[in-house]
């Protein structure tokens, strides 16, 4: 049995992420030029385009398109580095480094759900149409 590839999938592609972040944090996450971009990319399945300095204030929008476990691993990693909390910030290296080092399985993206992480939980597929 051939196993599709994700893109080919029309529900991973009808639902963008879509939110921005300091340059510095593009920069910790993605590397210096984005190096790690296409890893990334690769090991979470998912499509990241980053867009610099797209607000007068020095953000970058990042724009994720993928299977929704991916996205919402990914906003969630992001998040956390951003994080004030120490736990959090400790928490989203971790995520870090395994999305880096690995691909992620099953396991990693079924990640339990926290006090911190249930509020940050993308919509699902029934209200996506609520956020037009």
């Amino acid at each position: 049995m051939e196993i599709k590839p994700w893109w080919v999938f029309p529900e991973n592609l009808n639902f963008p992420l879509e939110f921005y972040i300091e340059e510095e944090q593009e920069e910790f996450i993605f590397g210096r030029l984005d190096a790690n971009l296409h890893r990334i990319e690769m090991h979470s399945q998912t499509f990241i385009q980053l867009k610099m300095g797209f607000t007068t204030t020095g953000l970058t929008r990042i724009l994720v398109v993928g299977p929704l476990e991916g996205r919402q691993w990914l906003f969630h990693m992001i998040w956390s580095i951003g994080s004030w909390d120490s736990y959090n910030q400790a928490r989203g290296q971790e995520m870090l480094q395994r999305v880096q080092s690995q691909p992620l399985t099953t396991h990693d993206l079924a990640f339990p759900p926290t006090s911190s992480s249930s509020e940050l939980s993308l919509p699902h597929k029934e209200s996506e149409d609520c956020l037009s």
